[in-house]
């Protein structure tokens, strides 16, 4: 096997390790309404001297739902390509499933000429409660028997609890050899659709590789 061959199929084993999330935003599971999401709750760089920035990428959604799949691939591509550098959306490469053997992407990964992956995949679906305060003023945290006598009536009231859903999204690049390059984390409180989800998740993420000499 060629250099190239050795490398590709690193990533393409790290690839095939990723667990699949994304059908329950796609089933509408995760139930209506949406908070913004914050930016990228975590952003690690590898600052190893061989972890030199990317180029050529290809961009893989990881999940079983190819509607989805194109959703997400598209809009991170898109925006990867506004700050130069090439990126791939891998269902061109792959336009049904993506593939359980990792050779079929080894192989076009070597003969496209591409020097590294993009994978954006839902890493975590949780559910919170969260206290909702209404129209909580200043004055009733003034003394000690003015907070007891406005919060009396409602102490623990389920009325006053909500549920909220919390998606995790991990995006992780890798280069040809298999090295890791760079690593974030985005959350998103209630996502009113697998889209919104990714508009939120896509800008922030591509500008971060650009800021931090990841992908170029």
């Amino acid at each position: 096997m060629t250099s190239v061959g050795r490398s590709t199929s690193a990533v393409a084993g790290v690839l095939s390790a990723f667990v699949v999330a994304w059908g329950l935003l796609a089933s509408g599971a995760l139930g209506p309404g949406v908070r913004a999401a914050g930016p990228l709750k975590s952003s690690w760089r590898n600052m190893d001297p061989a972890a030199t920035p990317v180029s050529r990428v290809i961009v893989i959604g990881f999940t079983r739902d190819v509607a989805t799949r194109r959703v997400a691939e598209d809009a991170l591509a898109a925006e990867i390509r506004k700050n130069g550098a090439r990126a791939e959306p891998s269902y061109t490469l792959f336009p049904g499933d993506l593939p359980k053997d990792p050779e079929p992407i080894r192989s076009k990964m070597g003969a496209g000429g591409f020097d590294g992956a993009v994978v954006m995949r839902v890493a975590g679906v949780s559910k919170q409660q969260a206290w909702d305060y209404g129209g909580l003023m200043p004055g009733y945290y003034g003394t000690t028997w003015a907070y007891w006598g406005y919060w009396y009536p409602f102490a623990w009231d389920p009325l006053y609890l909500r549920e909220e859903t919390v998606v995790q999204v991990e995006t992780v690049v890798y280069a040809v050899d298999g090295a890791l390059i760079w690593s974030g984390l985005s959350e998103s409180t209630n996502p009113a659709s697998v889209r919104n989800l990714i508009r939120q998740v896509a800008g922030p993420v591509a500008a971060e590789l650009e800021k931090r000499n990841v992908v170029r």
